[in-house]
C-alpha cells in the first residue's frame, strides 16, 4: 500500500472535534476519509510500534496492514469517542501478534543452534533517544506480549487503566495487574541506567 502523503499543514482542532469528523465521515463513507486518518494517525502507530517492537522493526509493513485492517473495519465503530482507541485496538492486537511470532522464531533458532541475528542500527533521528530505545526494546523483550502491551500504553502513552481495558480487551483489574508486573520488572532493570531512567521519567511526568 502506497501510504497517503502528508500535507504540507494541518489545521490544529482539538481531538474530540476530529475524531467527531472523522466518525462522521466514515458513517457517511466520505471518499477522502482514509487519508485524513492516515495523516491524524499515522504518528500514533508509528510510535507505537517502535516503543514496543525496537527501532530494528519494520515498521512500514506494519503500518501498511494496520491501517488496511483500519479501513476494512472502521465502519464497525458505533460512537465518535472510539475512533482512536479503536485503531489503537488493532495496532496493539498486530503488535502482540508480531511479538509472539518473534518468540517463535527465537525458539526455533535455539533449536537448530543458530543465533538469532537483530539489526540493532540506531537510525537517523536522536541518538540520545535512539540508543535508549534500543536498551528498553530489549528489557521489554523479556516480558510477555500482554505485559508489554500495558506497559507502553500506560507509562510511555499515559493511558488510563479503563482506557487500556478497553484497547486490550481485559478487565480494569486486569490492566492493573500486568502493568504494575511489568513495570516493577522494567524499573528493576533499568534501576542503573542514567539514561533509561531518564528516558522513561521524560515521558511518564
Amino acid at each position: 500500500m502506497s501510504p497517503p502523503q502528508r500535507p504540507a499543514t494541518r489545521t490544529t482542532a482539538p481531538a474530540g472535534g476530529l475524531e467527531e469528523s472523522l466518525f462522521a465521515k466514515i458513517a457517511n463513507n466520505d471518499p477522502d476519509w482514509q487519508r485524513e486518518a492516515f495523516v491524524e494517525y499515522h504518528p500514533l502507530v508509528h510510535r507505537l510500534i517502535l516503543k514496543a517492537l525496537g527501532p530494528n522493526t519494520e515498521v512500514e509493513e506494519l503500518l501498511d496492514d494496520i491501517f488496511l485492517s483500519f479501513f476494512e473495519s472502521a465502519h464497525r465503530i458505533r460512537a465518535s469517542a472510539k475512533v482512536r482507541s479503536y485503531l489503537v485496538s488493532i495496532t496493539m492486537n498486530r503488535i502482540r501478534h508480531e511479538i509472539r511470532r518473534r518468540k517463535r522464531m527465537a525458539l526455533l533458532y535455539k533449536l537448530m543452534g543458530k543465533e538469532e541475528e537483530l539489526d540493532r542500527r540506531a537510525g537517523n533521528d536522536d541518538p540520545k533517544a535512539k540508543a535508549a530505545l534500543i536498551q528498553l526494546s530489549r528489557i521489554l523483550e523479556e516480558l510477555d506480549g500482554d505485559e508489554r502491551s500495558a506497559f507502553l500504553l500506560r507509562s510511555l502513552e499515559g493511558m488510563a487503566f479503563v482506557e487500556i481495558a478497553e484497547v486490550l480487551n481485559i478487565s480494569e483489574s486486569t490492566a492493573l495487574r500486568w502493568t504494575r508486573r511489568a513495570t516493577e520488572h522494567v524499573m528493576k532493570r533499568v534501576g542503573r541506567n542514567a539514561l533509561l531512567c531518564d528516558y522513561i521519567l521524560e515521558r511518564t511526568h
